[in-house]
């Protein structure tokens, strides 16, 4: 274990970080749209869980930290076609 890593959390090294982000999806307001988005990032090495809200407009994303990052995240929302917005 590397003791400078954030995530060295004792005997929890084989064990998930999981964070949740949400992420506004601009201008995909019905839930056919978002949820488009679903099944791509849920093939993401690390994403565990994705919740769509059309009512936001917008994504939870959670993932292993130790895995991939919120960037990552991100990117994988852009293949998909969507484009990530600020969250208001």
């Amino acid at each position: 274990m590397d003791p400078a890593d954030p995530h060295n959390l004792h005997d929890t090294a084989d064990h998930p970080v999981l964070e949740t982000i949400q992420i506004a999806t601009e201008g995909n307001d019905c839930r056919e749209c978002v949820e488009r988005i679903r099944e791509p990032l849920m093939r993401v090495n690390g994403v565990q869980d994705v919740k769509v809200d059309e009512d936001v407009q917008a994504v939870f994303v959670t993932f292993d930290a130790r895995k991939i990052q919120n960037a990552e995240v991100h990117e994988a929302i852009l293949r998909t076609g969507y484009k990530p917005a600020p969250v208001t």
